[in-house]
């Protein structure tokens, strides 16, 4: 339990400075970060966070190599941060 509250920690502080930032900052560093904590939601059996994770990642690299648009990585973001908040609420 608390290695998921980790992770979910993890996603939050990450999330928050990509807002401070701006989803047109997202860079191949975001992309590194990402796929590390992947592999641990992964490795927690936490799939539907994979699933997650994996759609921000995928989004965010197009992104980040001028070949996406920042419409589809806001509606994936918004979904792991939604996730990421209802994790963080229910842990309380």
């Amino acid at each position: 339990m608390e290695e998921d509250s980790g992770l979910i920690q993890q996603l939050s502080d990450w999330s928050e400075e990509l807002l401070l930032r701006g989803l047109s900052q997202f860079s191949i560093r975001d992309t590194q970060l990402l796929e590390q904590l992947g592999t641990n939601a992964q490795r927690l059996q936490m799939h539907f966070l994979y699933e997650l994770i994996s759609g921000v990642l995928e989004a965010g690299r197009k992104v980040a190599l001028g070949e996406g648009q920042e419409e589809q990585l806001l509606d994936q973001y918004c979904r792991l941060t939604q996730y990421v908040q209802l994790s963080k609420q229910s842990q309380t």
